[in-house]
């Protein structure tokens, strides 16, 4: 589709859901009724954007209104946000945070909230400390903004207890199950996902996002141009074999619904691990490629770079080291 098409597409997308898309050279902006920005950026921002409201809306009541004494705040930490080209996924995850929050105390307002309210509010739940993670950081941005121009002289957040992540254990999917899953797979579209999951280790978001635009490259030398979290992009090589199959795909997005969106990222890690025995899932092919591509090369950095982590700490995460190896390890230490 040329990029005019598309803008009238994504114009339309808007209008469906009683919004405006402006542009302005290369920066599109989303406007809801009343003129308030919900989201910015190129058109592949607001195109993902867009398309995540427009086919997959969530189940349940329609979401309730900002607290009136939030709302001037919230949208100032929204355009900030979006003055610092964060994703639109990023800000609308950082949002929720607060929202959440601020209908929980409806007592309280950005001006009077303390630390105690926070601390109290975050030990109150059961998350995993991922979620209290992210709580805490979208936290930390919004007070410390108020702080920075002046409209709170303290910042309730900036001393809130810091969170220890539990290291996670590798869990690579074994070779003979994803070999034996791969060859009885019938569905064309399903085995062509599980394939770029397993060679290429992209995360189940960005292999939804999959288009024949993004094969780069020449014979022996293509490489998948993706856009990965905080739209940080990346390149990873890929064979001639999978380059043809997603160059020969009959649509833009090699996973698109019946509008010709791509489907969403859930729905397909759910499509693909439903096709593994047992407990084993997507997120556990990316964690087999990572592991097999270390033992392959060696080189953490390599890995961190293909799987598109901002630091190597993470990608440790992600590779299980070989039984034997830790075994000849173990063996240089003997004394006998």
């Amino acid at each position: 589709m040329s990029s005019s098409g598309r803008v009238r597409t994504n114009r339309a997308r808007a209008e469906r859901l009683a919004l405006r898309l402006s542009q302005s050279r290369g920066l599109f902006t989303v406007y809801d009724a009343a003129g308030l920005a919900l989201a910015a950026g190129d058109l592949d921002d607001v195109e993902r954007w867009l398309i995540d409201r427009t086919r997959y809306p969530k189940p349940g009541p329609a979401a309730k209104p900002t607290p009136p004494a939030w709302a001037p705040w919230v949208d100032m930490f929204i355009a900030e946000q979006q003055a610092a080209k964060r994703r639109p996924g990023t800000i609308t995850t950082r949002v929720k945070h607060l929202l959440v929050f601020a209908r929980s105390r409806p007592d309280v307002t950005p001006m009077t909230v303390t630390r105690d309210d926070l601390v109290n509010y975050i030990g109150s739940q059961q998350w995993h400390p991922r979620t209290v993670h992210g709580v805490r950081a979208s936290f930390r941005l919004f007070f410390r903004l108020l702080v920075d121009l002046g409209h709170r002289v303290d910042d309730p957040a900036r001393t809130l207890p810091a969170v220890r992540i539990p290291r996670s254990v590798p869990r690579p999917c074994p070779d003979h199950v994803v070999r034996a899953v791969y060859a009885s797979l019938e569905d064309d579209r399903l085995r062509t996902a599980v394939r770029i999951t397993v060679e290429t280790g992209l995360r189940r978001s960005e292999v939804a996002r999959v288009r024949s635009a993004d094969v780069e490259g020449r014979r022996d030398a293509h490489h998948l141009h993706v856009v990965g979290k905080g739209g940080h992009e990346r390149s990873v090589p890929i064979s001639n074999d999978l380059a043809e199959l997603i160059l020969s795909a009959p649509t833009e997005y090699l996973f698109a619904g019946r509008t010709g969106a791509p489907i969403t990222s859930d729905h397909l890690g759910k499509l693909i691990s439903q096709t593994l025995p047992g407990a084993w899932t997507a997120h556990t092919l990316r964690h087999r490629f990572a592991t097999m591509a270390y033992q392959a090369s060696n080189d953490l950095r390599a890995v961190q770079e293909l799987l598109g982590h901002a630091s190597p700490v993470t990608t440790a995460v992600y590779t299980r080291v070989a039984d034997d190896a830790m075994r000849r390890a173990a063996e240089a230490a003997h004394i006998s």
